[in-house]
């Protein structure tokens, strides 16, 4: 036995993971295998990696995957390119490290579990339920006020002088929108 290597149970052990996750490591060349065993180094290395992914500070090199599964080689991005991002120059892709895209994702996730909390604790409000909603109460308001010039015809014609068919508009136009208003019969739903 070499004390450069140690056993997959003993990796599994020392990372608090199953022996099954760092077979997975070993089969993706995130840690180096010495036959059926563990290369100490190449562990303690991703080891330092994902704790330090976890805690949320970017470690400044990611090691080096094993020979055997090196991804083909890309060429530089363009200095106009932002460094993060996945794009193609030459047909070839652009890969982003793996703990940027990590990153990223757990990123996402965190973002899309706020904007559920939001969602349930009526925080937020789906965009067409408000459209649907104030469209309804729009209608209302419409309704109301193209019926005044039928329901109030014979009043309006008995008006003497301008200001007195204006004062009349007003007060009927008021009433109405304060009938509206005191309906209780809005759409819009409690918190918009």
């Amino acid at each position: 036995m070499s004390s450069d290597t140690i056993t997959q149970s003993e990796a599994a052990r020392r990372a608090g993971v199953s022996r099954t996750t760092i077979q997975k490591h070993l089969a993706s060349g995130r840690i180096i295998a010495d036959g059926s065993r563990v290369n100490l180094v190449s562990f303690n290395e991703w080891l330092e990696t994902r704790d330090a992914v976890q805690q949320g500070v970017q470690p400044d090199v990611q090691p080096p995957l094993h020979p055997k599964v090196q991804p083909a080689p890309t060429v530089a991005p363009e200095p106009a390119q932002d460094a993060n991002c996945a794009s193609t120059q030459n047909n070839q892709p652009q890969l982003m490290p793996f703990n940027v895209a990590r990153t990223l994702e757990q990123n996402a996730k965190a973002r899309l579990k706020q904007l559920e909390f939001d969602e349930r604790s009526k925080e937020v409000v789906e965009v067409a339920l408000v459209a649907a909603a104030i469209g309804k109460e729009y209608a209302a308001v419409r309704r109301k006020l193209l019926a005044l010039p039928a329901e109030h015809a014979p009043s309006i014609h008995r008006c003497k002088t301008v200001a007195d068919v204006q004062e009349r508009l007003r007060v009927l136009i008021t009433r109405a929108l304060e009938e509206l208003t005191a309906d209780g019969g809005s759409t819009l739903p409690k918190g918009v």
